[in-house]
């Protein structure tokens, strides 16, 4: 089997495998059912994944580190408005991105395992890393409870409108999250 092939086979594997655990969620999802879903021998789904908390790492880190970078990227802002912008933003856009994959980590509480704890762990550094540049330097409790407010109102519903159009989508998780954090539209 060629690399190019093994890849494909990966991204057919996450695939299949994100449909299933919207599906059935991911502790009821089985590797069975992902190698039957793609119909291949479950050998060679092991092959490609030692584990499905191996495939869960995979569908969720990649996400994840394009949240971090986009925190990251607008914590080096000198402007705290544009700081607040910029990373209100470009959380909606990875979101929207990965929206799939974000509505496992936001709607089904069986990701939320030992095998898991890593990345949750980087995500919930990244969400408090990214409420904290929202609120803005020397924030009281009162700006950083604002900061929550407008990063939840702009991440949770993403899960819940799988039909929305992505642009649309982004435009009206900014308008309505943005003015929690004093942005106005772009």
């Amino acid at each position: 089997m060629s690399r190019q092939d093994t890849g494909n086979t990966r991204e057919k594997i996450l695939a299949a495998a994100c449909e299933l655990f919207a599906t059935h969620t991911y502790r009821a999802a089985t590797m069975r059912e992902i190698a039957e879903r793609l119909r291949i021998a479950k050998p060679s789904l092991y092959h490609h994944f030692a584990s499905k908390a191996e495939i869960l790492d995979s569908l969720i880190s990649a996400p994840i580190t394009e949240l971090a970078a986009v925190v990251d990227a607008a914590a080096a802002e000198p402007d705290p408005a544009e700081t607040r912008r910029r990373v209100l933003r470009g959380c909606i856009d990875v979101m929207v991105d990965h929206r799939d994959v974000m509505r496992l980590l936001l709607r089904d509480a069986s990701v939320y395992t030992d095998d898991s704890t890593q990345v949750v762990a980087k995500v919930v550094t990244t969400v408090d890393r990214a409420i904290a540049l929202l609120a803005g330097p020397d924030a009281d409790w009162r700006q950083r409870l604002r900061a929550a407010q407008a990063f939840a109102a702009a991440t949770d519903p993403i899960g819940q409108f799988h039909d929305a159009p992505d642009d649309e989508l982004r435009d009206e998780l900014f308008r309505g999250a943005g003015p929690l954090v004093g942005l106005s539209e772009p």
